[in-house]
């Protein structure tokens, strides 16, 4: 067991920093005090093991929005066990402890409030680059989609103009055949008129 006396300076008056060392010092069972010193520091008294002391101290070195704690003088000596818990001492001019309860409350809010504006706005990004990137999709779907529909309308026109060149070269090849056949016909009945009559013998009886 050991006795520990620091002096920490910074700024860690009226800002809820006795009310956070009360309660590490509980957390770790040791035995003690804290109290505000006229030259704005702070005065802790703690009772311990060595290594929860170590724990502790390194515990009470608190920087965040509201408290920051600059330096801390650590003297250790051994125990006198005057102390059943770990309390904090207020002075005469000082308001009631529930002031430090509430300034803990605020810093935890700040705290929070403005963490959560961080999230907020690290996903507002996030979701901004989503949206870009979405943006960017469908411009190249709308441009896939355009050149599919060019492809679309130059096949067709291709297909039509080869039906309409099949119809042609049907028709042709039609006509065509039907003259040769007319021709022929024609042909035919003009040799069969220029053919002679043959004589015809009719024999009379005796």
């Amino acid at each position: 067991m050991l006795q520990l006396r620091a002096i920490v300076s910074g700024k860690v008056q009226h800002v809820g920093y006795r009310s956070r060392v009360v309660t590490m010092a509980r957390t770790l069972d040791l035995k003690g005090c804290v109290r505000n010193l006229e030259d704005g520091r702070v005065y802790v008294l703690a009772e311990g093991d060595k290594a929860d002391l170590d724990r502790f101290c390194r515990a009470i070195r608190i920087n965040d929005p509201l408290i920051r704690v600059e330096d801390i003088q650590v003297h250790l000596s051994p125990p006198k066990g005057a102390w059943d818990g770990f309390y904090k001492i207020s002075g005469e001019r000082e308001t009631d402890s529930r002031l430090d309860t509430a300034t803990v409350f605020l810093k935890e809010l700040i705290v929070i409030v403005k963490h959560g504006f961080r999230e907020t706005n690290t996903r507002l990004v996030s979701v901004e680059g989503r949206l870009e990137s979405m943006e960017g999709k469908l411009d190249q779907i709308m441009t896939g989609q355009e050149k599919i529909a060019y492809k679309i309308d130059v096949a067709r026109r291709e297909i039509v103009s080869e039906v309409k060149g099949l119809r042609h070269d049907l028709q042709e090849g039609a006509f065509g055949r039907f003259s040769i056949k007319k021709a022929d016909w024609t042909d035919e009945h003009q040799a069969e008129a220029r053919v002679e009559p043959k004589t015809r013998i009719h024999l009379k009886p005796s």
